[in-house]
């Protein structure tokens, strides 16, 4: 009995396996393209839209979220905004860490995918999962302890002092769950599968906007929490969203599986994979956080021109935050398709996929530049009622209407270097760009020729003029295809 007990359990597991295998191979499709497919460039859209149309989808519902969430808050005041994002930007930098884990699990799953090994591409997804959780745990203790000295080094003055430190605090417990959450849906992608992450951050950011609603206003009997309660809400929508990932990361039919053994086994750390998605991912975590304290610096400079004026700064990059929506789609879809293409060693299939993504970025941020420039105050006034930024409008989406092209190819040519693994020299262009002309030139238009907010926005376009370019003539050099991960 108990040997065919073990029969049937054998042909049960070969049977998940070769619907693994065939899922893999699905999802690889999309991705990997043969040769007949890459004389055809409606092919290769169709098979480049196949993987950017879920991640656009749950961009747009993010930002949906995010708008709300803006919303809701903005209906508090300019110096409750203006606090929250003072409060975010630390945040942002301590996930710049987790980012560069997140890049060196995406680039190694993608090029294990691409060679036609889900076996090694799931043991470093579950990999990078752990170790960002575990170091996630260690930092939050102190995140909440020093709340009032982060928020205060911002610059945010009285009640937006107190907002940002409320904010900051109650965000911090669902911060592992966050980043876990996020490496595994970064595994996801490289192994070509979109759709997935899509569907569950859907779910988790309904949730969220359910929630703010709750708990910012005090609604259904619950308190009235306001700052605290979209902190709240963001943390409960986030656990909830990795509880989901770890459940669809253990369907044997999915491309990237985690297989648990004995408790011990499972939560150990294996450091020859954490070497090689450090390898890779360490010049990122590093480009992530120069990015986030230049961006730190920057917000900075520009607070210190006032609540009102940094507020309209705020609110111009929320709206800006509508056109990430396809440029982070083509990037992903640049990311996937470089790092398998180089797994499958079909490099000449990576560099026409590359060119397509940046090409259809652009035409969709193009467009988003001819709306900002045409209709300033409207787009304002989805994120906020206070009639004291709308005058800022004019000219902050007037920049950001020109921004749209260069940030178009400079976001999507640095996700297909990324996928190649070609991570230090994205740190180099970023130390450039974000150190070495936008906190720079910021600095000088603000605090030496007065030009106020203008000087800033100058700053951000000449920034990304350059990163652009660089980005550019990297790529054409074909030093890439060269690097070994």
């Amino acid at each position: 009995m108990g040997t065919l007990n073990d029969m049937e359990g054998a042909s049960t597991q070969m049977a998940d396996k070769e619907k693994a295998v065939a899922g893999s191979d699905e999802l690889r499709s999309k991705a990997i393209l043969s040769p007949e497919d890459m004389e055809s460039s409606s092919k290769v859209r169709k098979a480049i839209l196949m993987l950017a149309w879920p991640v656009i989808i749950e961009q747009i519902l993010s930002l949906l979220t995010q708008i709300v969430d803006s919303a809701m808050l903005g209906r508090l005041g300019a110096e409750v905004v203006a606090g929250v994002s003072l409060s975010f930007h630390p945040v942002m930098l301590v996930m710049g860490i987790f980012g560069g884990i997140a890049v060196g699990n995406t680039v190694l799953v993608a090029r294990s995918i691409g060679a036609g090994d889900s076996e090694t591409a799931s043991k470093v997804a579950f990999q990078s999962m752990l170790f960002s959780m575990i170091l996630a745990i260690i930092l939050v203790i102190p995140g909440w302890i020093f709340a009032p000295n982060i928020v205060s080094i911002m610059g945010a003055e009285t009640e937006a002092l107190s907002s940002g430190i409320t904010y900051l605090r109650w965000i911090m417990p669902g911060a592992p769950f966050m980043l876990a959450s996020s490496v595994i849906a970064g595994s996801l992608r490289g192994a070509g599968d979109t759709q997935t992450p899509m569907y569950i951050n859907a779910v988790a950011n309904i949730l969220n906007v359910f929630l703010n609603w709750i708990l910012i206003w005090g609604h259904l009997g619950a308190p009235r929490m306001e700052e605290a309660g979209a902190a709240l809400a963001t943390s409960i929508s986030r656990f909830v969203a990795f509880i989901a990932m770890l459940y669809a990361a253990n369907n044997p039919r999915s491309v990237i599986h985690f297989e648990w053994k004995g408790f011990k086994e499972t939560l150990k750390l294996d450091f020859s994979i954490i070497r090689r998605v450090f390898a890779i991912g360490l010049p990122a975590a590093i480009e992530r956080v120069v990015t986030s304290v230049a961006s730190m610096m920057y917000a900075r400079t520009v607070a210190s021109l006032g609540m009102v004026a940094y507020a309209a700064h705020v609110v111009s990059l929320n709206a800006e935050s509508i056109s990430y929506m396809p440029a982070f789609g083509f990037s992903t879809a640049a990311s996937t398709m470089v790092g398998q293409n180089l797994g499958a060693e079909q490099p000449h299939a990576a560099q026409i996929t590359a060119i397509e993504c940046v090409k259809m970025a652009l035409i969709v941020m193009g467009f988003m530049g001819l709306m900002f420039a045409c209709f300033p105050v409207s787009f304002m006034k989805i994120f906020t009622d206070d009639a004291r930024v709308y005058p800022y409008a004019y000219m902050t989406m007037r920049f950001l209407a020109y921004i749209q092209i260069p940030e178009a190819i400079g976001f999507v040519m640095s996700g297909a270097l990324r996928g190649a693994g070609d991570t230090r020299f994205t740190l180099f262009v970023s130390l450039i760009g974000a150190c070495g002309i936008r906190v720079c030139l910021t600095l000088i238009f603000i605090n030496v020729m007065g030009m106020g907010l203008e000087g800033a926005w100058i700053a951000m376009a000449v920034d990304w003029t350059v990163r652009s370019t660089l980005m550019v003539l990297r790529w054409r050099s074909g030093k890439w295809k060269e690097i070994r991960v």
